[in-house]
């Protein structure tokens, strides 16, 4: 995000990132076969994480871009929360997990709104 592009960039670039997130997470869901057990400190979660704070910066200056935009970034930080907390321990409870598809729905819902009046596709990653 630089200070030129238009909102509607920033919010495709912004699914964009939490598509990305999502589909991360729920590989990681996937995978588990241990009875929902996590490893925080497995390369995948490192990654995981290392989108999380990617995120987080983006939608700091996101906030900074767009200060009359609050709810949008309230909910990204929301989802970001629930993300971590969902996958920084070390097992998986169904609260937490319920929590996250929520907080996910929510997002989601809330970004299709946004694109409503027509949102770009971004056309690379910012990873």
């Amino acid at each position: 995000m630089d200070g030129y592009s238009p909102k509607r960039h920033d919010i495709a670039q912004l699914k964009f990132l939490c598509k990305n997130l999502h589909d991360e997470s729920m590989v990681l869901l996937g995978d588990s076969h241990h009875g929902w057990v996590n490893d925080p400190t497995s390369a995948i979660h490192l990654q995981l994480n290392d989108l999380i704070e990617h995120i987080a910066a983006f939608v700091t200056n996101y906030r900074i871009k767009n200060p009359d935009d609050d709810n949008l970034a309230e909910q990204v930080d929301s989802y970001l929360d629930d993300t971590f907390m969902l996958f920084g321990n070390y097992g998986v409870t169904t609260q937490d997990l319920q929590r996250w598809q929520n907080s996910s729905e929510r997002l989601f819902r809330m970004i299709s709104e946004e694109c409503a009046g027509g949102c770009l596709q971004p056309s690379h990653s910012l990873l």
